[in-house]
């Protein structure tokens, strides 16, 4: 009963929101979407998907980049006391890092060791790689993250700084990524619940960077089908609730250079949120780059 009230009440909030992008102009809506959510508003994202609801649907990503630039609606959770403890990983986190270590483990190297250097595509506060540094990769030496959420950025490197973490974090859009790590190869590169708020043409620029980038492994966690069985469309869908885009996730792996290693479904029941694929791709000639530094 609870459930059907909260969800009545997400509803009801959407709708009543949705009537003012019929008489109101973007900029205007906007500036109330930014104003409502630097109130911290309980129903905020809500608010923010109704009242920019042709946005939504005309422009995903626009809507997706608009949000997460001023730290709106489900940016708005990313914050220092929620994300820093171990506890508040989300399972489809742990599963990836799970199967990172089983990685390594089964080539006979010791991911303590030789796991030196990480970038984080969308690392928003870096908590990710504040865990990687903390619990799983204490050799790394270099760990890099951007994100386009100034907020997130200054928030995470304050607090970041203040525990003498060698994470560094960057502000840049993910099609900056490939800009952003310049000339360097690392190690081991992740993106995790990023590429869902990417059109096709950008989620691929991202992933090229990725693997023209990693020495030996990429770690994703994507957007998948409710359905286990469902295969991906030939081109993105968009979901319908927030304009999150489905990709067909292994067929832009094979074009952005890479190989999919291994693929792990993951339902709402574990993730506590979104349908997820859990996938580790290495980058062409993984085994040549790794070898020529060792």
């Amino acid at each position: 009963m609870k459930r059907r009230v909260i969800n009545a009440a997400h509803t009801s909030i959407r709708n009543g929101a949705g009537l003012l992008s019929w008489l109101l102009p973007l900029e205007v809506r906007q500036a109330l979407v930014v104003r409502v959510g630097r109130r911290k508003f309980r129903w905020g994202a809500d608010f923010a998907m109704g009242v920019l609801a042709d946005v939504r649907r005309q422009d995903p990503e626009g809507l997706h980049r608009f949000l997460w630039s001023h730290h709106l609606a489900y940016a708005a959770s990313y914050e220092v006391e929620q994300k820093f403890e171990p506890g508040n990983l989300n399972p489809t986190r742990e599963i990836l890092f799970r199967q990172i270590l089983d990685y390594y483990r089964s080539r006979a190297l010791d991911p303590q060791e030789h796991v030196r250097s990480v970038f984080e595509v969308g690392c928003s506060l870096g908590y990710l790689l504040r865990h990687l540094e903390a619990h799983i990769f204490p050799s790394a030496a270099m760990l890099h993250g951007l994100d386009i959420d100034r907020h997130a950025v200054q928030a995470g490197m304050a607090y970041l700084q203040s525990v003498n973490s060698k994470v560094k974090l960057f502000e840049a859009d993910v099609t900056r990524a490939g800009e952003v790590m310049g000339d360097e190869l690392y190690d081991l590169v992740i993106c995790c619940g990023v590429l869902m708020y990417l059109n096709e043409a950008n989620a691929r620029t991202a992933l090229q960077a990725m693997f023209a980038h990693s020495r030996r492994l990429v770690g994703l966690i994507c957007l998948a089908h409710a359905s286990a069985m469902r295969a991906s469309a030939a081109s993105a869908e968009v979901r319908e609730s927030d304009g999150g885009y489905v990709h067909d996730m292994h067929r832009m792996i094979v074009e952005a250079g890479g190989t999919v290693i291994s693929s792990t479904w993951v339902g709402t029941a574990t993730s506590g949120s979104s349908p997820s694929h859990v996938i580790l791709a290495e980058p062409p000639a993984a085994a040549g780059r790794w070898n020529a530094v060792q």
